[in-house]
């Protein structure tokens, strides 16, 4: 033992089993309803006390990687914080890409990772690193909790409400609790009586913050100055914000350009001044039509041809600003409003704005309808479009969509057009990695109904989340193009070593994958064969691998010719 005790000293395994416990009934206090854990001896107090709570639903998942993108998913799809728990050592490092996301996202994850005792540190015990601050800048918060001693500390409980909390409010996101424990661990005979409060009713609710009424008569005042467009990043936006800011579309008569991950382009709302080819149109060498001024909602657009026009209108650009960074890397506007998206939007309804001549509008749909004019071309329109097209066509109503970065993306962000029923999509896109996909995904299915869409590189890059998907109803789209599709695109197509060191193909056979985890396994077309197969009803315990084949030469000559055709729009 690593910490021995004397035969007379208190239970210590006790104690280990009652403050974890005070820490995961706090949590629940604050809302928290699922745990996610990775196998470990250090933990054993924090496993244990979950899966005896009455309110943590469990999860066992052996690679805390795949473990934390889990959570990452889970915490996305039920707007409420996810607890991750790990033994000491690498283990919790393992956490550091799912953390990042979540930090840049603003996704609320309480992680506790089991620690040996301080007087163990920088002596060469096993198993222990420095776990101080492990995540850097990366967390809302960090709590380091002290290993459990005698008497009922309040501590513990009292840290798991706080941190439920903290990954809430003011801005959501990770929560890093440090937790260490003496050997030995659990109790020596039995389990101790473990009460636990009664779960909170509802999820809890973040705050809503109120514009304030200089700024927003500053902003009445920008939007003012003539004809405008409205620019809507990704954001988990509230219920009625679709409702709201289409409202002021049409009262100040402008375009709307609605990146996918702002889900306008899907719902009973009217679309009818929504923008979705931007991303093909702002291409053409005369780029888009200036605006006097350009108001933003939410996160950085998608597109990089409309990340360039906002850019171009230079501090005509008003942002909206929840809570977070300023989503603008122009660094050229000098009006933000803080306030809740939906708040904003119905208080600048209650103001008196003038309308824009209806010639600027008309503008931007004749471009918007030029551009998905080009991209039906048969000689220009990639395969990602109709892989794209047939999602939008059978996913159902209020059904997740999980996007993974780089290709899959773009292409729903410049082919995806609309639907009168309701689609969430979401993606990774606070740090857009490429990894953890598949584990996300699962996490999200854990939750709703969804399928996910990625390419191989980013299935290799999580193959371990299939350990976790394979027993979740669901389907996964894997885009099978050999490799790196995104580099072909770039200027590094013509480098000598492009396939070596850029597009990186694996030979991964899925076919193969799928059967050492048992998914079932289909290949499909890109189109109508691939809407097919995503109507067939899925098994109820078991996610299925659909593979889309892509000839990537075919897919890069048909964009280039498609932004070729676009650039004379």
């Amino acid at each position: 033992m690593d910490e021995p005790g004397g035969r007379d000293a208190p239970d210590r395994g006790e104690l280990n089993l009652k403050a974890a416990a005070a820490l995961l009934r706090g949590l629940a206090d604050g809302g928290v309803r699922q745990a996610i854990l990775s196998p470990g001896s250090r933990s054993s107090p924090l496993a244990l006390a979950a899966d005896l709570c009455p309110h943590l639903e469990t999860r066992m998942l052996p690679d805390e990687r795949s473990a934390a993108f889990f959570a990452l998913g889970a915490a996305r799809a039920a707007g409420r914080p996810v607890v991750v728990i790990a033994t000491s050592g690498t283990a919790p490092a393992n956490w550091y890409p799912a953390v990042i996301e979540a930090a840049m996202d603003q996704v609320p994850l309480v992680l506790v990772s089991a620690d040996r005792p301080p007087e163990l540190l920088r002596t060469g015990a096993n198993q222990t690193i420095d776990q101080d601050r492990l995540f850097g800048s990366f967390p809302r918060d960090f709590i380091q909790l002290p290993a459990p001693g005698n008497g009922d500390d309040p501590i513990y409980l009292s840290t798991g409400r706080r941190a439920a909390d903290a990954a809430l409010w003011p801005c959501p996101g990770p929560v890093h609790v440090n937790f260490a424990f003496r050997e030995p661990l659990l109790p020596r005979q039995g389990y101790a009586e473990l009460p636990w409060p009664s779960p909170a009713a509802d999820a809890p609710q973040r705050p809503r913050v109120l514009p304030d009424p200089a700024a927003l008569e500053a902003l009445v005042s920008r939007l003012s100055r003539g004809p405008g467009v409205i620019v809507c990043g990704r954001s988990d936006y509230p219920p009625g914000f679709a409702e709201a800011v289409v409202a002021l579309a049409e009262r100040l008569r402008c375009p709307v350009i609605a990146d996918p991950l702002s889900n306008l382009r899907w719902g009973a709302h009217d679309r009818r001044r929504l923008v979705t080819a931007a991303d093909i149109f702002l291409r053409r060498e005369a780029g888009g039509p200036d605006a006097e001024w350009v108001l933003q909602f939410g996160a950085v657009p998608t597109s990089r041809p409309v990340q360039e026009w906002i850019a171009a209108q230079g501090d005509r650009l008003a942002l909206i600003a929840g809570t977070g960074d300023w989503p603008e890397p122009s660094r050229r506007t000098a009006l933000v409003v803080h306030g809740d998206a939906e708040r904003v939007a119905t208080s600048l309804l209650e103001r008196d704005l003038p309308a824009a001549d209806a010639a600027w509008s008309e503008r931007w749909r004749a471009l918007d309808m030029a551009a998905r004019g080009l991209a039906e071309d048969p000689g220009l329109r990639p395969p990602e479009a109709d892989v794209v097209c047939a999602l939008e066509k059978t996913l159902p109503p209020g059904g997740a969509l999980f996007v993974g970065s780089s290709m899959p993306i773009r292409s729903l962000d410049a082919f995806a057009r609309g639907r009168p029923d309701p689609l969430g999509a979401v993606g990774n896109r606070g740090a857009s990695g490429i990894d953890g996909c598949v584990s996300t995904l699962a996490g999200i299915a854990s939750c709703r109904p969804s399928v996910g869409l990625i390419g191989d590189l980013a299935l290799y890059h999580d193959m371990n989340g299939l350990l976790a998907a394979r027993e979740i109803p669901g389907k996964l789209v894997v885009i099978e193009n050999g490799g790196g599709g995104i580099f072909g695109l770039l200027p590094q197509r013509d480098h000598p070593d492009f396939e070596r060191l850029w597009r990186t193909p694996t030979g991964l056979d899925c076919a193969r994958i799928a059967s050492l985890y048992g998914m079932p396994h289909r290949v499909a077309e890109p189109g109508d064969a691939l809407a097919a197969v995503l109507e067939e009803p899925g098994e109820d315990r078991a996610m299925w691998l659909i593979e889309v084949p892509v000839d990537a030469q075919l897919s890069w000559d048909r964009h280039r010719a498609l932004w070729d055709a676009a650039a004379n729009l």
